[in-house]
């Protein structure tokens, strides 16, 4: 082989090899929001949104669904999923996931729990209820 040729070839693997490092930093987003009325006044709505790396990893997830029936009362969750890669094979996960539940005589309670690699770090209750 004749120097130009083997540079000509190590150029053409070394572009080869390089090509899907690049590709690594492609992620995808998915949202989904559906609504559900049954004619008495009470609806149901779920939002999903997701996103996903180039390896077809679930990075984050957000869910939030509220239902609301026709006396005012209100029950919404919000969970929150994330992957943080630390290297090769290791990840950090958390989940989050908060609730509020709303009556119509105005207490609201909630919820808190927040879970890191499957280990619950917060867990958290409260009830405010106005004052008359």
């Amino acid at each position: 082989m004749t120097n130009r040729t083997l540079l000509l070839f190590t150029a053409v693997n070394a572009l080869a090899l390089a090509t899907p490092v690049f590709a690594a930093d492609t992620e995808t987003y998915d949202s989904h929001v559906k609504v559900q009325n049954d004619g008495n006044g009470n609806y149901k709505e779920n939002d999903k949104t997701e996103s996903t790396d180039a390896s077809g990893t679930h990075i984050e997830e957000k869910k939030v669904d509220q239902d609301v029936d026709s006396r005012g009362n209100v029950d919404k969750s919000v969970t929150t999923s994330n992957v943080h890669k630390k290297g090769w094979f290791k990840k950090n996960s958390t989940k989050t996931k908060d609730t509020e539940k709303t009556e119509s005589d105005g207490t609201v309670k909630t919820t808190h729990k927040k879970v890191i690699n499957g280990t619950t770090v917060e867990d958290s209750n409260s009830a405010i209820t106005p004052q008359k």
